[in-house]
C-alpha cells in the first residue's frame, strides 16, 4: 500500500450542533493529512447546515437528507466517499490526533485485515473530562461467532476504520429507516463473516457521555438487537451454535423488546412479541404466554409480580427459572 491513501471520515449528525464542531475539529487536527471529511446532516432543525457551512466552507463536504436514521446517513456518506478507507465518527465523539495515522500503520502491517477498531475513553458532556471506561474487548479470529453470542455490539462505531471495498461488498448499513440502534452490530456481523478484524487497545477515541445518546433509548436498542439477530438467521449462524441455541437467542430478543414495549404502554405490540418468543422457542412458551396474558390486564409495574409467579410455577414443575430477560 504505497503512499498515503485517501481516508474518508463520515460523520452523521442529527441536531448535534452543540457537539459536531468538536468532532470535525478533531478530524482536521489529524496528523495523517490525506483525509476528506463528509458530514451527513440527517434532517437537523437546529441550524447545523448554516453553522457548518459558515465555519468550515470547503474544508468539509456537507450533505443534507431528510431524517432517516444514522445507518442510512452513513450509507449516504459511503456513496459519496472517494477514500480507499472509511472511518466512521459519530457527531458527539472525537478522534485522538493520531487515530488515523495509527490505523493506517496497522493496515500496512496487516494487509489481510479489512476492519480495524480501537479502544476509547469516555468523557463527560464537556468533551474533555474523563469518566469511567470499561476494559478493551479484543476478539479472536472467530469475530463473527463472538459478536453473535453477545447481547449487542462491543465495537464502538466511532473507533472503526474499514476498507471501502469490503464495506461496499457487504452492502453497508441496513437500508431500514426503523433500524436506528444496533445497526452497527448488524454491519459488523456481516463484515466478520467475510473479512478479518484487528483490535488496537489504545484509547484513540473520546466518546462523549450525555443525556441524549441514541444508545440510551432502550426501546430502539431492543428493536435493533432483535432485527440484528433476525437478519443473522440467514447469515452464517450455523457455524456458531445449534438451531435450538439460535432459536433461544432470537426468542430472548423478542422477550426483551416485549418488556420495553409493555413499559412504554404498547400492550398489544408487547403481547405480539411475547407470543412470537413463545413460538420461536417452545421450551419457554408457557411462561411467555403468561407474560402475554398479563399484558392485557396488568400495568408494567406488575413485571416483578409476573416474574415471581413464573418462577414459582417453574419451581413447582421442576423447570429452570431463567426468563431470558
Amino acid at each position: 500500500m504505497p503512499g498515503t491513501p485517501l481516508v474518508s471520515i463520515i460523520i452523521p449528525t442529527f441536531n448535534r450542533l452543540a457537539y459536531v464542531a468538536d468532532a470535525i475539529d478533531s478530524c482536521l487536527a489529524q496528523t495523517y493529512r490525506n483525509c476528506e471529511i463528509i458530514v451527513v446532516d440527517d434532517g437537523s432543525s437546529d441550524g447545523t447546515g448554516h453553522s457548518l457551512k459558515e465555519r468550515y466552507g470547503q474544508r468539509i463536504r456537507y450533505i443534507y437528507q431528510e431524517n432517516q436514521g444514522p445507518g442510512i446517513a452513513r450509507n449516504r456518506g459511503i456513496a459519496a466517499a472517494n477514500g480507499l478507507f472509511i472511518h466512521f465518527l459519530d457527531a458527539d465523539d472525537q478522534l485522538h490526533v493520531e487515530k488515523i495515522s495509527i490505523g493506517m500503520a496497522a493496515f500496512r502491517k496487516y494487509p489481510d485485515i479489512s476492519v480495524i477498531y480501537t479502544h476509547y475513553q469516555q468523557v463527560a458532556n464537556d468533551g474533555v473530562t474523563p469518566v469511567e471506561t470499561g476494559p478493551f474487548e479484543r476478539y479472536t479470529d472467530d469475530v463473527y461467532c463472538e459478536l453473535l453470542r453477545q447481547t449487542g455490539c462491543r465495537i464502538l462505531t466511532s473507533s472503526s476504520m474499514i476498507r471501502s471495498a469490503s464495506l461496499r461488498a457487504v452492502g453497508g448499513f441496513a437500508d431500514d429507516v426503523e433500524f436506528r440502534s444496533a445497526e452497527d452490530w448488524d454491519l459488523f456481523l456481516r463484515l466478520a463473516l467475510r473479512y478479518r478484524f484487528h483490535g488496537i487497545s489504545e484509547k484513540l477515541v473520546y466518546r462523549r457521555v450525555h443525556d441524549s445518546m441514541i444508545s440510551d433509548d432502550k426501546l430502539a436498542g431492543a428493536y435493533g438487537r432483535l432485527k440484528t439477530v433476525q437478519n443473522a438467521r440467514s447469515c452464517g449462524w450455523e457455524t456458531c451454535m445449534t438451531a435450538a441455541e439460535f432459536d433461544r437467542l432470537e426468542a430472548a430478543r423478542h422477550h426483551v423488546y416485549a418488556v420495553y414495549l409493555w413499559e412504554a404502554g404498547r400492550r398489544a405490540a408487547a403481547r405480539q412479541h411475547f407470543l412470537s418468543a413463545a413460538e420461536v422457542y417452545p421450551p419457554l412458551a408457557r411462561q411467555r404466554r403468561l407474560y402475554a396474558f398479563f399484558t392485557r390486564f396488568l400495568p408494567p409495574a406488575s413485571l416483578d409480580l409476573t416474574l415471581h409467579v413464573v418462577h414459582r410455577l417453574r419451581r413447582i414443575v421442576g423447570m429452570p427459572t431463567n426468563t431470558d430477560r
